[in-house]
């Protein structure tokens, strides 16, 4: 029964640890950070953010797109529905609050399954990575 209960709270966790056999494993969907940069200064990409809209408005990484589960997934494409299909050539890169946030992961599956998007990433790392960088654009006007 411990080891039920132990297993359930590191699902639920949100600061979980990644669960990999071999530390700093690339999955096939993730990308890391620098090869998003590189791509970004060859062709461009498209920043999805999969957080939370509070978060979202706090700080996010310049143009990215607000699309997340929290909220109707759906009534947040309508209004980028263009400029997503528009786009759908470039790489989109899906980004979350951790390492093992799966709101990445959902985010990037709708827009596979459902807008057609083939070239769908999940940025390794996270916000927290983009921290580290120094990417994410503070909102001067969030309320807090």
């Amino acid at each position: 029964m411990v080891a039920l209960s132990g297993w359930a709270m590191y699902q639920w966790h949100p600061d979980r640890p990644a669960f990999y056999l071999v530390p700093n494993q690339l999955r096939d969907d993730e990308v890391l950070l620098e090869k998003v940069l590189e791509w970004e200064a060859d062709q461009g990409v498209v920043w999805i953010d999969a957080r939370s809209r509070a978060n979202y408005d706090q700080s996010h990484v310049e143009g990215a797109y607000l699309l997340n589960e929290i909220e109707d997934f759906y009534s947040l494409l309508e209004p980028i529905w263009a400029k997503i299909q528009n786009s759908a050539d470039l790489p989109f890169i899906v980004y979350c609050s951790s390492e093992t946030c799966l709101a990445s992961r959902k985010v990037a599956k709708k827009l596979q399954e459902t807008v057609g998007i083939s070239e769908v990433y999940i940025l390794k790392g996270g916000e927290s990575a983009l921290l580290e960088r120094g990417l994410l654009k503070i909102n001067s006007t969030s309320s807090n």
